[in-house]
């Protein structure tokens, strides 16, 4: 998963934003080629944990993929785990054994 998704994603349950990540995993990856001419993020920058501003932390957030984690929301306490890359947004009444 990459940071960036933070940029979009709200809580399933409260519809709280911006969701905050904890990693247990990453790895680097290939990234962007050059710096944007602004932000990719619009509302909140994951990488530096504030509104994006400055168009360079966007190559150095891109050559990361979170693997493992969880993301948490501040508001109702909702936990959501990342396996694999892969963010589990199900609420827990939603999920199948």
């Amino acid at each position: 998963m990459k940071r960036r998704l933070l940029d979009l994603l709200a809580c399933p349950s409260c519809l709280s934003f911006p969701l905050e990540l904890i990693v247990e995993n990453e790895r680097k990856e290939n990234g962007l080629s050059t710096i944007p001419e602004r932000p990719l993020c619009e509302i909140w920058c994951a990488f530096t944990g504030s509104r994006p501003e400055d168009p360079s932390n966007c190559v150095k957030c891109m050559e990361l993929e979170v693997i493992s984690g969880k993301l948490s929301c501040k508001n109702c306490g909702a936990e959501y785990k990342i396996e694999e890359g892969v963010p589990r947004m199900l609420r827990p009444d939603e999920t199948r054994l």
